[in-house]
């Protein structure tokens, strides 16, 4: 029965804590964190005209939302249906989005999402930047509340990304906790930390208590889940000690409960309880129901630990009322169906069939498949007590349906959070990204300042050297000058060797096919011995085109002036043939072909069925020019180097 307990209100408790914990500790954007006493706002409210008194509204709803939920919902309609009359933009946006945002805690996410969707219009229309990022991460919080976390993460990192634009550090921790979170439970414990671990850091550097005690929270019980005790009760002393420099003792009383919780882990009941009846006291003393909804809460789970279910039973059936009244549906369920089990174990069946009802019209109502089913498993289990066989089995087909649900629920929850974790890495490699460009950002701006300043220091002397550096200066102008016009004057030199070679090999080669022909004619006049001495002779003419001597001196030149020629278009064409290579320097002098035929000993249609098959080896168009081609390719070589 212990086990049953803790499955089904341990794990919700501690997420009902920090979330009350983060809802206690966040500051409001328009009213700052000390609002006035409920009464004094009453009174205001009945002598305040038009916009005054809707943002009297807007306080009297933040002020009592912890203690009354319903009540601070019907403040924040009054004060939409009044701004939409009376008030300018960016007050009537702001009571959009409060509402939205107490509907969505009242866990009407539809309504909620509709005026937070308005809000987000009216803000984005009047560029109201601090708003949109509120709004943005109001949006996240009612998908998060939903299970959709894929859709929440979106809004979340929107808000993350333009608060890194805005380089608004001050409230940058809030949206990391939540970015956290959401991967918390996706399973990413260490990304979770992570986010968690800058937070926190932040809100240290800035010493910000009321930062430093959520996101302490938030790291503790991510090290809580991995199994590190010690590391998570260090942590949330830190968030205790911040705690104490707050006013108000809200937050206290939620880290004294979470203290509570760690302390039971280590089966520390004695230290449990203290903390815990520490926190209940301070709770009590505020007249805060939802704490001590709570508090009663996390006691009857320590007495159901140690064997007490009757004690159980007393302090769950004090912390209904109070749940109640604060708005926690799902808990007032979970606290029913706690009771109700304890009622089975001790024989008051009829008593824990009528609790599991009550339990049961709850999470119809709130449309909670989950609570429907855990509401469903007790009370078929009451049925069978008593004997009610046809009862229990109504109950069974219908557990049986629900249970087919959630798994239907459950497969297409795995399928969003597969596509979430992918959705989440894409998003944290872009922050990166973003995060090392403002950090190399301010190092230049730091060099920058650290410039100036050693360029006033040093000021005065580089006055005194002025002159002396300016004659070297033009020495050293001068100098490179003259080496600049030196390397001009051996580049056209080598132009000019290269030139005169490849006119050359011209001569050479247009000589060589004339004494070719000659040959070829005095072959057909003459035979015998004479015929093959000329064979011979024509043999070698042949051969002669062949040689590398002249071209290994053309190549020579040509890298004098080309540098690197053939290395770069062998690097990106590798398979181009040794003659393909020759043609393709060939091309870069701009030769014609005729003269690229004389020069490689082939006829002019041997060279164009040579040049289209290089083309395509290059991959080139036809009617793109060769040697542009081949220029370009020096050139983007040039810069690679």
């Amino acid at each position: 029965m212990v086990k049953y307990s803790e499955n089904i209100s341990h794990g919700y408790l501690r997420s009902c804590v920090i979330c009350g914990l983060i809802l206690i500790l966040s500051v409001s954007h328009l009213y700052g964190q000390l609002a006035p006493k409920t009464d004094s706002l009453k009174a205001q409210l009945q002598e305040a005209r038009e916009e005054q008194r809707i943002e009297i509204l807007l306080k009297l709803s933040d002020q009592v939302r912890r203690s009354d939920m319903e009540a601070a919902i019907d403040y924040a309609r009054k004060a939409v249906d009044l701004s939409e009359r009376v008030a300018g933009e960016e007050l009537r946006g702001e009571s959009h989005r409060n509402l939205g945002r107490l509907l969505s805690m009242n866990g009407k996410h539809p309504v909620g999402l509709q005026h937070l969707s308005e809000a987000k219009r009216i803000f984005e229309q009047i560029g109201a930047q601090d708003k949109i990022v509120a709004t943005l991460e109001n949006v996240g919080a009612l998908y998060r509340r939903q299970g959709d976390y894929s859709t929440a993460l979106e809004y979340y990192y929107d808000a993350l990304d333009l608060k890194e634009k805005q380089n608004n550090e001050t409230d940058l921790p809030h949206t990391l906790i939540n970015i956290g979170y959401i991967n918390e439970k996706l399973g990413q414990m260490s990304k979770a930390i992570s986010f968690y671990e800058r937070a926190l850091e932040i809100s240290q550097r800035n010493d910000n208590p009321n930062d430093i005690a959520i996101n302490a929270v938030q790291l503790s019980n991510a090290y809580d889940s991995i199994g590190d005790n010690d590391q998570a009760l260090e942590i949330m002393n830190i968030a205790l000690d911040a705690s104490k420099r707050l006013p108000g003792e809200h937050a206290m009383a939620s880290i004294l409960l979470e203290i509570s919780e760690l302390y039971r882990n280590e089966k520390s009941y004695d230290l449990a309880k203290e903390a815990n009846s520490e926190a209940l006291e301070l709770a009590q003393n505020m007249s805060d129901n939802r704490l001590e909804a709570l508090s009663l809460k996390n006691i009857a789970t320590l007495h159901a630990e140690q064997n007490n279910l009757e004690a159980q039973t007393n302090y769950l059936l004090q912390a209904i009322p109070l749940f109640e009244k604060s708005g926690m549906r799902e808990e007032v369920i979970q606290s029913r169906y706690q009771i109700a089990s304890n009622y089975l174990i001790s024989g008051s069946i009829t008593e824990s069939i009528e609790m599991t009802k009550h339990g049961l019209d709850d999470a119809e109502e709130i449309e909670s498949l989950e609570l429907i089913r855990k509401g469903l498993e007790v009370l078929t289990k009451g049925y069978k007590k008593i004997g009610d066989l046809e009862n229990a089995l109504l109950t069974q087909d219908e557990l049986i349906e629900v249970k087919d649900s959630l798994f239907d629920q459950t497969r297409s929850r795995q399928i969003t959070e597969m596509q979430t974790k992918y959705e989440t890495e894409q998003k944290e490699q872009e922050i990166a990204l973003l995060q090392k460009e403002r950090e190399q950002q301010a190092m230049l701006r730091n060099a920058f300042l650290i410039g100036i300043l050693l360029i006033g220091i040093i000021g005065i002397l580089v006055y005194n050297r002025q002159r002396l550096k300016i004659k070297k200066k033009q020495t050293e102008l001068e100098n490179t000058r003259l080496k600049e016009q030196q390397l001009e004057q051996d580049l056209e030199f080598k132009n000019k060797q290269l030139t005169t070679h490849s006119l050359h090999l011209v001569q050479k080669n247009e000589a060589m096919k004339e004494l070719k022909e000659k040959i070829n004619e005095m072959r057909h006049k003459d035979n015998g011995n004479v015929n093959r001495s000329l064979q011979k002779l024509q043999n070698l003419v042949d051969y002669s085109y062949s040689l590398d001597e002249d071209w290994e001196q053309f190549r020579l030149y040509f890298e004098e002036v080309h540098d690197h020629f053939f290395d770069i278009l062998k690097k990106k064409y590798p398979d181009l043939t040794p003659n393909e290579l020759r043609l393709s320097a060939l091309a870069k002098l701009n030769l014609s072909i005729k003269e690229t035929a004389t020069i490689m000993g082939i006829t002019p249609n041997s060279v164009k069925t040579a040049r289209y098959r290089l083309r395509k080896k290059l991959d080139i168009e036809t009617e793109e020019n060769l040697t542009e081609f081949m220029m370009e390719i020096e050139k983007k070589g040039k810069k690679l180097n």
